[in-house]
């Protein structure tokens, strides 16, 4: 359920471009693990656009780590199956060991009002290794006015 939703097209047809419409969020702490090199779901959250104009705001914060020294822990950020442009990494240090919050921010333009369901996936992107996320990792959709 959003955390908030103008629902009146009198009310949104009224705001200047680039007003947030709704906001969603989902907070998980289960925990991810892998060792392969194929992108598998951490966290995901649903949202229906209003209009095929509206852009999304994808936030999340992925708290990450790499046990193994020179070794990536890589996010990317995927709208449904396909994923998105962006790439965050995490790289363990000589020392064998980094853990840390990695935030992960992109602006998508999905043009479409059927529900899309955003998902953080991560996998193994350099090195041999186990990369995870035990810890608590939040996403956060904003349909931005378009």
């Amino acid at each position: 359920m959003p955390l908030t939703k103008l629902n009146s097209a009198s009310v949104i047809d009224r705001l200047p471009t680039g007003s947030v419409i709704q906001t969603v969020t989902t907070v998980a702490s289960n925990s991810f693990s892998t060792s392969s090199g194929t992108y598998a779901d951490i966290i995901s959250k649903a949202i229906t656009p209003s209009s095929t104009s509206s852009k999304i705001l994808i936030m999340a914060v992925i708290h990450g780590s790499a046990q193994v020294s020179n070794l990536t822990l890589r996010l990317a950020i995927h709208r449904n199956d396909t994923a998105l442009t962006g790439q965050f990494n995490n790289y363990a240090s000589s020392a064998g060991f980094i853990a840390q919050a990695i935030p992960c921010i992109e602006l998508d333009s999905p043009a479409t009002t059927s529900e899309i369901t955003y998902k953080i996936k991560g996998k193994v992107g350099a090195g041999s290794g186990t990369v995870s996320s035990g810890a608590v990792c939040t996403l956060t959709l904003q349909e931005i006015k378009g």
